[in-house]
């Protein structure tokens, strides 16, 4: 499958994408997950520090949601805080999350008890990781590791781990032999993709990945974004991607929330966003993406001559 996405040439989205239309079908979705008001702080010595300020967020069912901004905006405090993942000395100080199950009533997951929202871990919300390379249990087989996972949260289809496994690694690219490899054999784009199948294991309704792509080079990159999309495409994962890359962004996601000092400054359709950011903040990411062949930013400003 061809995803289009960032040109090499001009670092805008593609005219593919770019002059689409956005899917009625995705954009009257009901949602998958609500966040009103939410504030997350950092206890230190000398009082608290907000990494995120009243985010206001609508997930929808279906859909890739993209998180952009810097380092330091506070987009991996988000995505922690979205799913109880948030440990001391962070803590949420206000608001609501409210999650969407397929089929279930809504739930605030910042008032569930640990035991229930145990029950909702991998079954409905699963988190793939920032940092693959150390994300897997480095004296274990990679089946291994699946098993422990789908038998410590679903431990009625012990009879079906067996296929789950081999099959699971299939969905994203993979052979099946990796399931008897140690996570040491694995490239960074294998262990990231085995991750990705393990976040997918129980067929969750939300998936958020934390920076996909970091620490990887650009054709892996690419693999990866496409496995993403195809999850969303081929199996119906909603998702959240967190990315200070807004190359990743134009590529793969239906709608981006820019965040700068931990909150978010804008929110809206990615091609909208792209072709007229409403936030200098936004403004500057898009700029920021590489084109090939322009003049460095010293010639532009001395009218083409080189300092």
């Amino acid at each position: 499958m061809h995803r289009a996405g960032v040109g090499p040439a001009d670092g805008q989205l593609s005219q593919q994408r770019s002059e689409g239309q956005v899917n009625p079908e995705r954009q009257e979705a009901e949602p998958v997950l609500e966040v009103k008001g939410l504030d997350v702080r950092y206890r230190t010595t000398r009082g608290d520090v907000t990494a995120v300020k009243g985010v206001d967020l609508t997930v929808r069912r279906g859909e890739i949601l993209g998180i952009a901004g810097e380092s330091g905006s506070g987009k991996t405090t988000l995505a922690v805080a979205l799913l109880r993942l948030l440990r001391p000395p962070g803590h949420v100080a206000g608001g609501e999350i409210t999650f969407h199950p397929r089929g279930g009533q809504p739930v605030d997951l910042l008032r569930m008890d640990e035991r229930r929202l145990r029950a909702l871990r991998w079954r409905s919300l699963s988190y793939l990781p920032q940092g693959s390379m150390n994300s897997m249990n480095p004296v274990m087989r990679v089946g291994a590791q699946f098993r422990d996972v789908i038998l410590e949260h679903a431990g009625d289809r012990r009879r079906e781990v067996d296929a789950m496994v081999p099959r699971l690694l299939r969905q994203v690219g993979l052979e099946p032999r990796v399931a008897r490899m140690y996570p040491h054999e694995l490239s960074g784009g294998m262990k990231q993709r085995a991750l990705m199948a393990m976040s997918i294991a129980l067929e969750p309704d939300l998936v958020v990945a934390d920076e996909p792509t970091t620490a990887l080079d650009v054709t892996i990159q690419r693999v990866i974004l496409q496995s993403l999309g195809d999850l969303r495409d081929e199996f119906g994962v909603t998702l959240v991607v967190i990315s200070h890359d807004m190359g990743v962004h134009a590529q793969l996601v239906d709608r981006v929330a820019v965040m700068y000092e931990g909150e978010v400054v804008e929110v809206g359709d990615v091609r909208q966003v792209f072709k007229q950011p409403r936030h200098p903040y936004t403004r500057s990411l898009i700029e920021s993406i590489p084109r090939i062949g322009e003049a460095p930013w010293q010639e532009q400003r001395k009218g083409g001559r080189a300092s």
